[in-house]
This record gives structure tokens, C-alpha cells and sequence, in this order.
């Protein structure tokens, strides 16, 4: 078969729907088996017939041994009384006597031997094949021997077909008994049935044409059955919208490989509805931030129109209002990028070979330059080295550090602390603020969230902050640990493993 035409058959069967290549290859799959079980059993009947005629004709040539050894007298009507099956024919020459007894009504057939001819020699007559090629007043052969086998010494088993399709089995064999012997011939016609052959035929084809058409509509059953669940993943889908996420495909049914995939679905599509809402509450809650600032300073821009030409307080009054909501919102959308890069994966952290304690004493410095109104202390007594990059690690510990200073009063305690066990370093940020509580410590991490307490004008913040310093901490392979009660200050501790230096072979 051409290329050309191994495409064009795959692509006729490739458009088909799967229901109907599955129904096609279990119907075709089930119809050769049917066909090849059904030519199994044909040839094993016309070998169960050979096998069945070739045992009776042994036991009717036993039969005529055991009447021979017994002193038995041969005659037709005696040699019939011998026959188990009418259909079974036998010729007897007894070479003391001369004289061949038949079972048989009628001509004999051609093939049985009449002595002195030697039916043991057939096999020489190569040229024609036929046992009475070479007898003078026959024009041409009757039979041919399909068949030859030495059953043992002198007795011989000959399958025998006519010029007409008959077919015959013929055993021979020579046999002493009595101080006689004797030449046993018998035969019988293999084609005698050809009525139930054929019907049976009849009825196999008839039984194999019910067969296939049986297997195709199991087939498509079959494959609708199996294919439910696809048909209800499509049908589901097709339902999905990015306004309506709350689809999902029943999973009652077997547990199967069907089962599982509507399984993972619909964890997908669940998935799917809670990073779409989240998208929704961050567009919201940017939209909230974005738009408290820009009020503002709208507000003060009017207020500069009417009044602040003539009136200088006004003026002043109104820039620096203006200033402070700008820069606001200049770190509002600097966290925003950040966390929308790291969303995209587009932010890398260059990580090397770092000492812990470094960044941690250097923050600390920080803290006290810009606010000398609390008291910041830092224990690092152990060098502590970590795999990180420095600059967003020095983030991560001024979010905790000017957290710190945004919740704690003044005069309040802050304390920063390096230290190390054996597979990882921890820094922590310790004050004694207004503290957290058990229910807000799951939410602190989610953007754009603020407690209640400290949402007000005194406290200035974009609520981002803690979700930068939990991305960072994850592309460390690290940890953040909050420790905090109500009241009691917040200790926030960043587990972050150590440095394993490779050592090369």
C-alpha cells in the first residue's frame, strides 16, 4: 500500500469521532475473531469427520479380525451383521478361497482392489496418481489419492476423491487367521453429509453476520457509555465562562480512569474560580487604594483653584498634602509591579554566598537613623550564611522592621535577632506593639489587607508589604513564622536555609 493511500485511510479514519473509532475497532476487532473462530471450527468438524470415520472403520476391521480368529464363516449376509454403521462398506477377498465377500449393494467401487493386482504398490504410479490408471479397459482415472499413511505393517488408510467430488476413506490392511489369508478392505464416503455441511455453512455465515451487527451496537454503546463522562467535561465546559466558575462535573460512577479525570476537572476549574476571584479582589482593592489617594488630591487641587492664589497657609497646606498622597501611591504602584512580576515569574533573585548577620546589623542601623523614638537593639552572636540576594532579602527585613515601628508606640521595644540551627538560619523582628490575633495572623499575608485597628490615617501603608516579604521568603525556599497575641507585641521570625557549600570529586 502506497503512502498516499496509508494517509488518505488514516485521515478518514482520524475525522471519524472517537465514539465511532471505538465502535469501528471493537466491531472489527470482534468480527475477525468471529470469522477466524467460525474457519477454526469448519476445519476442525471436516477433521472431527475423518477422525470419527477413520475410528469406526478401525473398530468395524476389529469387529471382522475378532469374527475371523473366532472360526467365523464368511458370507455377505454375515459380513453386514459386522457393520456398526449402515454407512460403513466393506470388502473381504480371502486368497485360500479365491473369493471376495462384499458388504455393499451393486457395482464395486473402482478403487477396491481385485487381486492379483497389488493395491500396495499404488504409491509407484507417480504419473497419474490413480489406482486404476493402469488397468486396460479404463480410459482414464476415476479417483485420486489425496492421501497416503502406513498405519502400520501392511495396513494402509487412503483418502480417495472422484472425478464427481466424492470423497471416500479407505483403510486396508492383510490379515492371517485360520491358516487363511486375507485382504480387509473398508471405506467410507467423507461428502455423504454434504447437506449439513452446507446448511451448517449457511447457518455459520447467517451467525456471524448477526454476530458483527451485534458487536457494532455493543461497540457504540459501549463507547457511549465509556465516553459519558467526556460528553459531561464538554458539556461543562462548554457552561464555563469567566462569570461563572462554579460548574462542576459529577463524579458519582466507578472508580475508574473517567472518574479521575473528572476529578482533576473539576480541582482545576476550582482552582481557577479562586485565583479569578483573588485577580477580582486585587483589582478591587487596588481600585479602593488607588482611589482614596486620588481624592485627595483632586480634593486639594480644588481647594488650590478657589483659595490657595490668595491665601499661602491654603497653599502650603495643600502641597504637602499633595506630596504626601504622590508618593503614596508611588510606592503603592512600585508594590504593585512587584508582585505582578512576580506573578509572571519575571522576577529573579540573583542568589550567592551571604552572611545573614550583615543584613540584619545594617537594617538595624537603619531603623535608628530614621526613628530615634524607639528602642531598637540587635543579638547576632553566631555568623549565620545562607545561599540569598541581598537586596531583597534587606526588603524583606525592612517590611518587618518598619511594621515594627508603624505598630509600636512610642518608647516601644524593638529587637532584631540572628541565629542558626543545624539546616537553617533565623533572623526575627521582635516588638511590643499592638499585637495580632490568632484569626487575623491566617490573613495578614493576603494583599491589600489591613486590621481593622490599624486602619486609620495615623498608620500609613498600601497593605502589600507582607505579601512581597511572604514572595520573597518562598524564593528562598524558606519560611515566615509569626508569633503573636492581642496586645502583646508580634515576633516575626524568616527561616531560611543555610549555606551547603558543594565539595567537587
Amino acid at each position: 500500500m502506497s503512502k498516499m493511500n496509508k494517509k488518505s485511510i488514516y485521515d478518514c479514519f482520524g475525522n471519524l469521532t472517537i465514539t465511532r473509532r471505538i465502535t469501528l475497532l471493537y466491531g472489527g476487532l470482534f468480527s475477525l475473531s468471529l470469522l477466524v473462530l467460525s474457519g477454526f471450527f469448519f476445519l476442525n468438524i471436516t477433521i472431527l469427520e475423518q477422525n470419527n470415520t477413520r475410528k469406526q472403520l478401525e473398530t468395524t476391521i476389529s469387529n471382522i479380525e475378532y469374527f475371523l480368529d473366532d472360526g467365523g464363516v464368511l458370507t455377505n449376509d454375515n459380513l453386514k451383521t459386522l457393520l456398526d454403521n449402515k454407512y460403513v462398506e466393506v470388502s473381504i477377498f480371502s486368497y485360500s478361497e479365491n473369493e471376495g465377500f462384499y458388504s455393499h449393494v451393486g457395482e464395486v467401487p473402482s478403487f477396491i482392489k481385485q487381486p492379483p493386482q497389488d493395491l500396495y504398490h499404488i504409491k509407484e504410479q507417480e504419473e497419474t496418481n490413480s489406482i486404476w490408471s493402469k488397468k486396460k479397459h479404463h480410459k482414464a482415472a476415476e479417483y485420486q489419492i489425496r492421501s497416503l499413511k502406513e498405519l502400520g505393517i501392511n495396513q494402509q488408510e487412503f483418502l480417495l476423491e472422484g472425478m464427481n467430488k466424492q470423497k471416500f476413506m479407505l483403510l486396508s490392511t492383510q490379515y492371517e487367521a485360520n491358516a487363511d489369508k486375507y485382504l480387509i478392505q473398508v471405506f467410507k464416503q467423507l461428502n455423504g453429509n454434504q447437506y449439513f455441511m452446507r446448511s451448517f455453512v449457511i447457518k455459520m455465515l447467517f451467525a456471524d453476520l448477526l454476530g458483527i451487527c451485534c458487536a457494532m451496537l455493543v461497540g457504540r454503546y459501549i463507547s457511549c457509555r465509556v465516553l459519558k463522562p467526556v460528553k459531561q467535561i464538554r458539556t461543562t465546559a462548554e457552561q464555563i465562562s469567566i462569570y461563572d466558575l462554579s460548574q462542576r462535573i459529577d463524579v458519582d460512577g466507578p472508580d475508574d480512569e473517567m472518574k479521575e479525570l473528572s476529578i482533576t476537572f473539576n480541582s482545576m476549574i476550582a482552582r481557577l474560580e479562586t485565583a479569578f476571584q483573588k485577580q477580582n479582589q486585587f483589582v478591587s482593592d487596588a481600585s479602593h487604594e488607588l482611589r482614596t489617594p486620588i481624592s485627595v488630591i483632586q480634593g486639594y487641587a480644588s481647594l488650590i483653584n478657589r483659595w490657595g492664589k490668595s491665601n499661602p497657609d491654603v497653599l502650603q497646606e495643600s502641597i504637602d498634602s499633595i506630596l504626601g498622597e504622590t508618593e503614596h501611591m508611588k510606592e503603592l504602584i512600585h508594590n504593585l509591579l512587584f508582585l505582578a512580576k512576580s506573578d509572571q515569574n519575571r522576577m529573579q533573585a540573583k542568589k550567592e554566598r551571604m552572611c545573614l548577620n550583615d543584613v540584619a546589623q545594617e537594617i538595624v542601623k537603619e531603623l535608628q537613623v530614621i526613628d530615634s523614638n524607639h528602642h531598637i537593639s540587635y543579638d547576632g552572636a553566631e555568623t549565620v550564611e545562607i545561599l540569598g540576594a541581598p537586596d531583597l532579602l534587606k526588603q524583606l527585613l525592612w517590611i518587618h522592621g518598619e511594621n515594627a515601628l508603624k505598630y509600636t508606640a512610642e518608647n516601644g521595644s524593638i529587637h532584631v535577632r540572628v541565629w542558626k540551627d543545624k539546616k537553617y538560619g533565623y533572623v526575627s523582628i521582635k516588638d511590643d506593639g499592638i499585637g495580632i490575633s490568632k484569626k487575623e495572623q491566617s490573613k495578614i499575608f493576603d494583599r491589600f489587607y489591613r486590621e481593622d485597628k490599624s486602619r486609620n490615617k495615623e498608620i500609613s501603608g498600601t497593605g502589600l508589604g507582607l505579601s512581597i516579604a511572604k514572595w520573597i521568603i518562598q524564593s528562598h525556599n524558606g519560611e515566615i513564622l509569626v508569633e503573636s497575641k492581642q496586645g502583646e507585641g508580634a515576633t516575626f521570625i524568616d527561616k531560611i536555609p543555610l549555606y551547603e557549600e558543594t565539595v567537587s570529586k
